[in-house]
């Protein structure tokens, strides 16, 4: 095996590889990036056996050839070569050989005979979809995604296809956010799928290395196409059949608040309030809207905010300032409406315009 590439084209393929390998594994080939060099250019190949990627680089291969060699230590070596750097890739059967001006590296291998592959599925569903569109999806929801491995079913983002709409939506015990976009063509077959956090998280990295997303899974595995790179990835079988039903809820309650000003007011009066709960109070009375801090050890804060609009009668709310920091962040509208009923029960947040909400619920704690 024998390649030549310039570091600015082969380094983002082996940082996204690396994002790929298992380094705490016992088994220690899952620590390896597999290196294919073929006649029409060098493939790139990771997998910890939950999700894998591959990456094909258009480079001038002068022999073909297969090797896997540890990604952080590729990747510590790469990084430090100067941008723009011409590398040489060589196999000599038992080392690579990375040579760049007066730079010479030989890193160890393992047989790639015993490298692990993704199994291969069937697609039962297609999907092809802007990489914008996905990625807009993804973000506006993947920070709800739980990390509570306990209730494996909200560990995941919840893709699904209705017709001409497809909608992504994520839980945690807390929220819910949920967002969709609507297709030119009708798709005919309906189906959901959760796919892991993982695999949205490193999907969300390599969105934008080509204008479209060509997606197939057969409700075990799923395969993302971007451009020439792959992602491979186990779905989570269990998974929330109503996850958005809560949204139908009547919510009697609104009030319209800026976006820039109520994120700024949240951020300023949590700096002092509980490290467990977080929680803020928001007060709303006739012709005033205070955001308050619970009482702690640390003492108090509150602040008022001016933009606002509200319709109801006076309301005490308490949230998580951080969850709904978060939600807010997201928000790409200059205003925003916040739905409510009580002050125990679930709030929606909802942007101006868009096709996207969040549902967040209440600190079930008296203020005082």
């Amino acid at each position: 095996m024998r390649f030549k590439a310039v570091k600015d084209e082969i380094y983002p393929f082996i940082q996204f590889a690396n994002s790929f390998t298992s380094p705490k594994n016992l088994n220690t080939v899952l620590q390896n990036i597999l290196i294919d060099a073929e006649p029409d250019g060098v493939t790139l190949r990771a997998t910890d056996m939950q999700v894998g990627f591959s990456g094909k680089i258009p480079v001038s291969v002068e022999e073909t050839g297969t090797a896997t060699v540890s990604g952080k230590k590729l990747l510590d070596i790469i990084k430090e070569i100067p941008d723009g750097s011409v590398i040489d890739f060589s196999f000599d059967g038992s080392k690579i050989n990375i040579d760049s001006g007066k730079s010479s590296f030989k890193l160890s291998t393992i047989s790639h005979e015993i490298f692990p592959t993704m199994a291969e599925i069937t697609p039962e569903y297609y999907l092809k979809i802007k990489s914008s569109m996905l990625y807009n999806l993804l973000k506006k929801t993947s920070f709800c995604i739980s990390t509570d491995a306990s209730k494996i079913e909200y560990t995941g983002s919840h893709m699904a296809v209705y017709g001409d709409k497809l909608e992504i939506s994520a839980a945690d015990f807390q929220r819910i956010a949920t967002s969709s976009v609507k297709f030119d063509e009708e798709y005919s077959n309906e189906f959901m799928i959760n796919i892991p956090r993982k695999t949205v998280m490193e999907l969300l990295k390599i969105l934008d290395e080509d204008e479209y997303v060509e997606i197939e899974t057969d409700r075990k595995q799923i395969i993302f196409t971007i451009g020439q790179v792959k992602i491979f990835s186990k779905l989570i079988e269990k998974y929330i059949k109503s996850i958005t039903k809560l949204f139908a809820n009547d919510l009697p309650l609104q009030a319209k608040l800026n976006r820039a000003e109520f994120l700024d007011v949240i951020k300023r009066v949590s700096a002092i309030t509980s490290e467990v709960t977080h929680g803020v109070v928001l007060s709303f009375k006739p012709g005033t809207f205070t955001v308050y801090s619970l009482e702690t050890e640390y003492g108090t804060g509150h602040e008022s905010i001016d933009d606002f609009e509200y319709n109801g009668e006076p309301l005490d709310i308490i949230f998580n300032a951080k969850h709904v920091a978060e939600m807010i962040s997201n928000i790409d509208t200059d205003y925003f409406y916040l739905h409510m009923v009580g002050e125990r029960n679930p709030a929606v947040i909802i942007p101006e315009t868009g096709e996207y909400k969040y549902l967040v619920v209440p600190i079930s704690i008296n203020r005082y």
